[in-house]
């Protein structure tokens, strides 16, 4: 059995209720970690399903290690890939140590139906979760409101393409919300210079 509370960080509470089309969203989550507003995020490390190999687990691990180093020491990323995030065992997520993903903001594990492994939910991240304030979501691929929309993300701009691991860049920021006292979240496209910025006044509580 494993207790633990569903607002990592922050005391403001960031409500996702007002209505929002579904062609802004990126990725939405009912069961997130953390609570809080991010809208600084331009670089994404993503692991594609079509080229997903549980064999090569551990390459995997590795190549996210060598992105993770090409980070800039003051840029974070979002870090997406299927199963669950640091597993001991490599059959059943990518088996990552913290250090080879220490520049990770937000980290997203998404199910899929050849791969049909029980989510982590933070598990063997949550002391880093908690004492750096991160963004955790679970995409359940049977959910009929969580969602990850990959075919915008493979329009974006690619600075690094390995064997099984992708890195985007954005011209704009993504914006993540999670709301510490349901567990939703969601990850907004960027705002476009012409749109309307978002209200200032949502404090970062991550």
């Amino acid at each position: 059995l494993q207790i633990k509370p569903m607002v990592v960080g922050g005391i403001d509470r960031i409500q996702i209720d007002e209505p929002i089309d579904k062609q802004d969203i990126l990725s939405s989550s009912s069961v997130a970690l953390g609570n809080g507003l991010i809208k600084d995020i331009k670089n994404i490390i993503y692991i594609d399903p079509k080229k997903f190999d549980p064999a090569k687990s551990k390459v995997i691990a590795k190549e996210i290690e060598k992105i993770n180093r090409q980070i800039p020491k003051d840029e974070k990323y979002i870090l997406i890939g299927p199963g669950r995030w640091g597993s001991s065992d490599p059959w059943l997520g990518i088996p990552v140590e913290w250090d080879q993903i220490s520049k990770a903001k937000v980290i997203i594990e998404y199910g899929m139906k050849s791969f049909p492994v029980d989510p982590s939910f933070g598990s063997h991240f949550f002391q880093n979760l908690t004492s750096m304030r991160l963004g955790y979501f679970t995409v359940d691929h049977n959910s009929k409101t969580d969602l990850f929309d990959f075919n915008w993300l493979k329009k974006q701009t690619i600075i690094e393409d390995k064997t099984y691991t992708t890195c985007y860049n954005l011209e704009h920021p993504l914006r993540i919300k999670i709301d510490g006292t349901t567990g939703n979240g969601i990850i907004l496209k960027p705002i476009f210079p012409d749109l309307e910025p978002m209200n200032e006044q949502e404090t970062s509580g991550i």
